[in-house]
């Protein structure tokens, strides 16, 4: 863990998350040792995950994972494999033999969110919650405006300072040290989220409290951070106030869904907006696109003028 966390600088979250992949093999096979790595083992594993029983939420019995979620164990199990390949304790890593076939994933299940949810939730969160005080309600304004205009991630949202904002010249950075992908990068900023950001900042300046905190979001009465339990409380109130069923992520999907349908389909724009390392990532969101979004352009291939 100390290599991948100072050597490769992978964030807290993403090696909380090979922690968990690698712990969830130890409970399927505790006795586990390098010499018993191998395809078959792996398959066994994989078919464990998809078959065996587990409580969520108040006592529910769910069997089984999706397909994304297999494949999110999958990445992460070889990235460890290919560790130990790296270090001597393996000659091959299992998950890359021939016999292995990383699962599909439905890319369907990438959801955006449609207009009409859109203006609940934008609604809700704007209106009709009552919210402690405006400090409060301004700040829960300008964190929905900056998930749904700037596509960011969870812990992108909660990682951005002040410093990170740019009102004068209609900007936000992303800084490497936050981001997934460890790239730093500058989304401009629409005049929604300006001014949402310039209210929710006018309040914070007014506020009886000193803010010395240099995180942008701060949590209510006190000198801190919004940490991700109080960003997760306001999604599941305003999912209840909507009366629209979502999560943060949502909201990513929706900004990128959106800007390729406003941008004329330009993939290479979006990659970089998001953050993704690869073009194969960002097109995942084309798939997605609705049939009403792209009928416009089929339909002005009817002019013959319009063809190559």
């Amino acid at each position: 863990m100390g290599y991948s966390r100072f050597t490769r600088q992978i964030s807290p979250r993403t090696l909380r998350g090979y922690q968990n992949a690698f712990d969830l093999l130890l409970k399927r096979y505790p006795d586990i040792t390098t010499a018993m790595l191998s395809p078959e083992l792996l398959s066994g594993f994989f078919e464990w995950l998809q078959t065996r029983e587990r409580t969520v939420g108040r006592g529910a019995i769910r069997q089984g994972v999706k397909k994304s979620t297999i494949a999110t164990y999958w990445v992460k199990l070889t990235k460890f494999f290919s560790w130990l390949v790296l270090k001597g304790y393996l000659t091959a890593n299992p998950l890359k033999d021939k016999s292995l076939e990383f699962p599909r994933i439905r890319y369907d299940d990438r959801k955006y969110l449609e207009r009409k949810d859109m203006k609940k939730i934008l609604l809700a969160v704007s209106g009709t919650v009552y919210w402690q005080n405006d400090l409060i309600r301004t700040r829960n304004i300008a964190i929905i405006a900056v998930a749904l205009y700037c596509g960011l991630r969870r812990t992108e949202l909660l990682s951005l300072k002040v410093s990170d904002v740019d009102l004068t010249h209609g900007r936000l950075i992303v800084q490497a040290e936050t981001s997934k992908s460890q790239m730093s990068r500058t989304i401009p900023l629409n005049s929604e989220v300006r001014q949402s950001l310039t209210n929710y900042l006018d309040e914070r300046s007014r506020s009886p409290i000193l803010f010395t905190t240099p995180f942008l979001w701060v949590a209510g009465h006190q000198n801190t951070a919004l940490k991700s339990e109080g960003l997760r409380y306001l999604v599941k109130v305003l999912a209840h106030e909507s009366q629209v069923k979502f999560h943060l992520h949502q909201l990513r999907h929706t900004f990128a869904v959106n800007f390729l349908h406003n941008s004329g389909h330009n993939s290479f724009k979006l990659q970089g907006l998001l953050g993704h390392r690869s073009i194969v990532s960002t097109a995942i969101y084309t798939r997605c696109l609705p049939p009403e979004i792209v009928r416009a352009d089929i339909e002005r291939m009817a002019d013959i003028d319009n063809m190559v």
